[in-house]
């Protein structure tokens, strides 16, 4: 949506009186986001399924061990359970579009694939855009509101539900033990190259690693379905990872982008930058 579409927006709601609307709405909206957070959080195992040891550490490929060892995420012996993730960054909708500055937090689980991510948009000066991206029991559903009022996009389904389970698959560079979930398995491509397998929910999706000589992983690329006005395509989806940061001792990559390797060419869209990242973390 075009800034000057949402200014035009702004002033009919001023005036005809429905600002006040709007902060209920809004408010009613991020209320609702809080409740999905609790209600994902409560799945936080007491007993992690997720076990570390030394026959689960032989199957994997070698690079992927070399980077848990780089990460010290198996260094307490026990596995992370749960993950808070607080970003900033810049994403666009479209290859030709503006780049909007957005801050966002995420919270993952890894005794099941689970997350939900919140975040703020800035569409102009003044008007915002609110995301929420939840994937819990197998099922995503991706939900845009401009000011947190006005549905803008909503998506679920099938191919959502793949795409979501992609994305875990590749932010498992931020709560490693997930390496070893008994969803995940592992082969062997090359040296510093593995790929990863994920089945849940009744949704099977893989995606490649591509790791540095040292062990970081700087490339992670999969077939996921990609969404637009309702129409979903199987698209290359890449995502590149740099300048890795310890957050409570574990090594984690702080800064990346995503881009669809489209027919048409490459579409940049989305650059993260992690601020803070919480293990264990279950309080929302």
């Amino acid at each position: 949506m075009h800034w000057l579409q949402i200014l035009a927006i702004m002033v009919v709601m001023v005036g005809s009186g429905l600002l006040l609307s709007v902060f209920v709405k809004n408010f009613t909206f991020r209320r609702n986001v809080k409740k999905e957070t609790a209600l994902l959080l409560q799945g936080c195992a007491h007993e992690p399924v997720i076990q570390i040891n030394e026959d689960r550490l032989r199957l994997l490929p070698s690079p992927v061990l070399r980077w848990l060892r780089l990460t010290r995420s198996l260094d307490a012996g026990k596995p992370i359970r749960s993950v808070r993730i607080r970003q900033e960054g810049m994403l666009r909708t479209k290859p030709e579009g503006g780049w909007m500055p957005f801050s966002a937090k995420q919270h993952s689980l890894l005794d099941r694939p689970s997350f939900i991510w919140k975040a703020r948009i800035r569409a102009a000066p003044g008007v915002a855009i609110y995301g929420r991206d939840l994937y819990l029991n197998g099922q995503a559903d991706m939900l845009i509101k401009l000011m947190g009022v006005f549905k803008v996009g909503h998506a679920r389904g099938r191919e959502i539900d793949q795409g979501s389970l992609v994305r875990y698959l590749a932010e498992m560079v931020w709560y490693p033990t997930a390496a070893l979930s008994p969803y995940i398995t592992w082969e062997a491509v090359a040296d510093d190259v593995a790929r990863a397998n994920i089945s849940y929910g009744g949704i099977n999706a893989s995606g490649t690693f591509y790791f540095q000589k040292t062990g970081e992983p700087v490339r992670f690329m999969a077939q996921r379905f990609k969404e637009d006005r309702g129409t979903c395509t199987m698209e290359e989806w890449e995502v590149r990872m740099r300048t890795y940061k310890p957050f409570q001792g574990i090594l984690i990559p702080s800064q990346g982008e995503i881009c669809w390797n489209l027919q048409a060419g490459p579409f940049h869209w989305f650059r993260f930058e992690v601020k803070e990242a919480e293990f264990d973390e279950v309080q929302t």
